[in-house]
C-alpha cells in the first residue's frame, strides 16, 4: 500500500515499514539532519542552516540565501522549481540534439535552437522530427505544429491542475482509470508516469527524486548559458562546444569576449 507525506512515498507491506526513519538511515547523505551540505564543515556549521532546511526533501542542502524558504517559501516554491527544473532539462536536450544532428549529417530546418522560429517562419513548415544521417522529408505547417503543441501542452496542464486525469492507457502499466493518482503526491506521482517501475523501490526512489532536482537545477543554469552564448556568440550549444572542444585556447570566454566576431554559419 502506498501513502504520500510531504513528497515522500511511504511504503508499507507485510514484510517492511519505509518511513522518514527509515529514508534518513539508508541515505544519511542525502536526507536528514546528517546530510551533505553546501559548503564542508568549517566553512558552514550546522546549526547555520536555518530550522525549515530540515532535509525532509530531495536536494535540499541547506542553501537558501535569500531566506525564500521561511514561511512555508520550502513547500511553496518547490512544485515551481521541479516544474522550471524539468522543463529546462527538455529545452536543453532539445536546444542541443537537434544542432548536433544537423552538424553530422541530418537535414533539420533551424536546427540552432534560437533560429528555428525563423526556418518555420520563412518556409510555413517544419520537420518534425530528425534520424542522423538520413533524410526524411516530414513537414508540417507552423499552424498544425502549434495546434498539436497548444493542444498537448494544454491538455497537460489542464489535467496537472485538476489533480485527475481520464481513464487511459500506458505502456509497462496497461490500462487505468480516473483514480489512478488519488492521493498521490502532485510532483511524483507516479503509476502511468513511471511505466518503468523505477518508483517500485521506495529508497531507489527517494535516490532518484535528488538526481532529478540536482540535473534539473543543472539544466536551469545551462538554459541561461544557451541565451548568454547565443546573445554573445549568435551561435548555437554544439557549435560553441565543438569549436572549444577543438581549440581550447583559441576559442573559450576571454578570446570571444577581447575581439568583434561574426555569426559562424
Amino acid at each position: 500500500m502506498i501513502y504520500v507525506h510531504r513528497g515522500l512515498h511511504l511504503d508499507q507491506c507485510t514484510h517492511c515499514v519505509c518511513s522518514y526513519s527509515h529514508i534518513f538511515s539508508c541515505l544519511p547523505y542525502r536526507y536528514g539532519p546528517d546530510r551533505k551540505l553546501f559548503l564542508p564543515s568549517g566553512l558552514l556549521e550546522r546549526s547555520d542552516v536555518p530550522e525549515y532546511l530540515n532535509g525532509t526533501y530531495a536536494g535540499d542542502y541547506g542553501y537558501d540565501p535569500l531566506g525564500l524558504g521561511k514561511d512555508g517559501g520550502v513547500e511553496k516554491y518547490r512544485e515551481p522549481e521541479l516544474l522550471h527544473a524539468r522543463w529546462a532539462m527538455l529545452f536543453t536536450a532539445g536546444a542541443i540534439i537537434p544542432e548536433g544532428l544537423a552538424a553530422n549529417g541530418a537535414d533539420i530546418k533551424g536546427a540552432t535552437w534560437f533560429e528555428t522560429g525563423a526556418a518555420m517562419l520563412d518556409n510555413q513548415t517544419l520537420n518534425y522530427f530528425a534520424v542522423p544521417f538520413v533524410n526524411i522529408p516530414n513537414p508540417l505547417p507552423l499552424f498544425l505544429v502549434a495546434a498539436i503543441q497548444i493542444g498537448l501542452l494544454g491538455g497537460a496542464e489542464f489535467y496537472r491542475k485538476q489533480g485527475a486525469v481520464a481513464a487511459g492507457y500506458s505502456p509497462g502499466v496497461g490500462k487505468f482509470d480516473e483514480s489512478v493518482f488519488d492521493g498521490a503526491d502532485p510532483l511524483h506521482p507516479g503509476g502511468p508516469f513511471d511505466p518503468l517501475g523505477l518508483a517500485d523501490d521506495p529508497e531507489v526512489f527517494a535516490e532518484l527524486k535528488v538526481k532529478e532536482i540536482k540535473n534539473g537545477r543543472l539544466a536551469m543554469v545551462a538554459a541561461l548559458g544557451f541565451f548568454i552564448q547565443a546573445l554573445v556568440t549568435k551561435e548555437g550549444p554544439y557549435a560553441n562546444w565543438s569549436q572549444h572542444v577543438a581549440d581550447p585556447f583559441g576559442y573559450n570566454l576571454l578570446t570571444i569576449l577581447g575581439e568583434d566576431r561574426a555569426p559562424t554559419l
